[in-house]
């Protein structure tokens, strides 16, 4: 059975496609508690499980959203930070605490997220 995600995720959430990979990458990564999603502007979309150092608990998944492959942008750059659009972590329920969750963030995403 498939893991709760908690989907009040500050101002960002996953969308519906998003949400299904995000419980699958959780259901295959045990010891995550929540996923990094980085969508690209290109509409490609980056995640990855992490645990509770904020280290990765999976390893990075890249797709887009109904179609058969990224496109030829990220295939070449490998989806650049410099093409980051939004990001965030959708958190397992039940959430870290606010601290934890800033540490967290602060190493996945940067400070600036």
């Amino acid at each position: 059975m498939a893991k709760r995600i908690n989907k009040q995720n500050d101002l960002l959430q996953a969308n519906k496609g998003e949400q299904a990979m995000i419980e699958a990458i959780l259901e295959g990564s045990p010891e995550g508690i929540g996923v990094a999603v980085i969508r690209l502007d290109c509409g490609c979309i980056k995640m990855a499980a992490v645990n509770p150092a904020g280290d990765p608990a999976s390893k990075v998944i890249m797709y887009r959203d109904n179609a058969e492959s990224i496109c030829e942008q990220c295939k070449a750059d490998n989806g650049d930070f410099m093409r980051v659009k939004k990001q965030f972590i959708s958190w397992q329920n039940p959430e870290p605490d606010t601290h934890t969750k800033q540490m967290i963030i602060n190493k996945v995403l940067g400070s600036e997220s």
